[in-house]
């Protein structure tokens, strides 16, 4: 119970924040491009964390919104991105994450039932794995070391979403192998992470402050996950704090966009 009231306490503070403002533009250059980029690998985890958690009525308005505006943004950013493509390789991995985009949108926005949701999770994991390549190839094609700053803040935005989409997998009780291991997964990777960026020689105070704001903030957050040993999910919760975490990480990676070359 004194785990739960310190949650209560932390998403009464995050419901006061708003997303952060994205805009809708040509991409201009090469890190913006990285930026988007990386975004769709979160938004690919956010759609399917929407519809665990309409699939479980927790939030349902505020979670449909959610997932018509994660379907948009990905939509429009994959736009976005096939326009400022010159190379032939981006442009194919392009095309393969359109024809798997196709079908996942239609999972995603149909009513929510369990055995369409395991086949969505296996879905959103196949969008990401491509989004995730169109990254990796764009960061490739500069020698910045800032840009590997980029990827490397925008994958825990993706992270704090995939945190929050095996968790809503588990306390619905989804029969998929391996939703508890990829939970855990996730929750190291992010840890693993935070600690790489923290220690990063190219950031400025802005940048460490935020990241130092991020750290305290995780401490907290990660003690909520011990409620799941007992299975005593709170979704709603959880589903709250990593949206903080989100929009801390949405912040931080535009500081790192924003630094002279």
């Amino acid at each position: 119970m004194r785990h739960i009231r310190n949650f209560s306490l932390l998403v009464l503070s995050l419901l006061a924040l708003s997303w952060s403002h994205i805009v809708i533009a040509d991409i201009t250059d090469l890190d913006e491009a990285i930026n988007k980029a990386g975004r769709q690998r979160m938004l690919s985890q956010r759609i399917v964390k929407s519809y665990l958690l309409i699939g479980q009525d927790i939030q349902p308005d505020k979670s449909s919104s959610q997932l018509t505006e994660s379907v948009a943004l990905f939509e429009q950013q994959l736009g976005e991105l096939e326009a400022y493509s010159k190379s032939p390789q981006i442009s194919g991995q392009l095309k393969s994450v359109r024809k798997e985009w196709t079908g996942f949108r239609q999972l995603a926005t149909a009513k929510p039932t369990k055995d369409k949701a395991i086949e969505l999770i296996s879905a959103g994991e196949r969008v990401l794995a491509l989004s995730n390549k169109i990254v990796q190839s764009l960061e490739q094609q500069s020698g910045n070391p800032k840009n590997k700053m980029i990827n490397l803040s925008g994958r825990q935005r993706m992270l704090s979403q995939r945190i929050a989409l095996y968790y809503s997998a588990l306390s619905w009780n989804l029969e998929q192998a391996d939703l508890q291991n990829s939970f855990t997964q996730a929750v190291q990777e992010y840890d693993q992470a935070l600690h790489e960026l923290r220690q990063a020689k190219i950031n400025n105070q802005d940048i460490n402050a935020a990241l130092d704001k991020v750290i305290s903030q995780w401490s907290f957050s990660r003690s909520g996950f011990q409620l799941m040993q007992g299975q005593n999910f709170v979704p709603f919760i959880i589903a709250t704090t990593t949206e903080g975490m989100l929009k801390n990480m949405e912040t931080i990676t535009g500081l790192y966009e924003n630094l002279q070359s």
